[in-house]
């Protein structure tokens, strides 16, 4: 991996991703506050939340970088993966333009639970090389995923998701 500064490319990418964050959380003050009439989530709501995991994620990596301790160890990954190292990119557009086109058309529970369980199926295959452990993790979570998703949006913001129509 090439190096500039003496940062890998996980850590030069991060700083990127560090800088548009902040870009990003810098205009959560014009938004108001996450909790304005004291009962229901308002508009600067999720935006802190993904800053927040943003910044905690970011600065994992960074801190793994410069200390040498990368979140990935290189030694607990399966690395002869070959060609799904390379397609997982394009795997993975393709699947969320599958989701968001698919989401009316087959529901959320269709459309999330078989993003969720390709999404997942490829990253654990790519970590392990294990393909039946692939499986079994990414049906747990896709049906976790799902369900959560779900309970979150419908149970407690009282939003109406997509349902499959026959």
């Amino acid at each position: 991996m090439s190096k500039l500064f003496g940062l890998g490319g996980q850590a030069i990418f991060a700083l990127v991703l560090l800088v548009l964050t902040t870009v990003y959380a810098s205009q959560l003050p014009e938004l108001g506050l996450p909790f304005s009439d004291g009962r229901e989530p308002g508009a600067s709501f999720l935006p802190i939340i993904l800053s927040v995991i943003m910044y905690v994620a970011l600065l994992r990596i960074l801190i793994g970088e410069l200390t040498g301790k990368t979140p990935r160890d290189e030694a607990s990954g399966f690395q002869d993966v070959g060609w799904v190292g390379i397609v997982g990119p394009v795997v993975l557009i393709v699947a969320t333009m599958l989701f968001a086109a698919g989401l009316r058309v087959v529901g959320y529970f269709a459309a999330a639970g078989l993003y969720t369980f390709l999404v997942s199926a490829w990253f654990n295959y790519e970590q392990t090389g294990r393909p039946l452990r692939a499986l079994g993790l990414a049906a747990a979570t896709a049906i976790a995923i799902t369900v959560f998703g779900w309970l979150f949006f419908v149970r407690i913001f009282g939003l109406s998701l997509p349902t499959w129509i026959f």
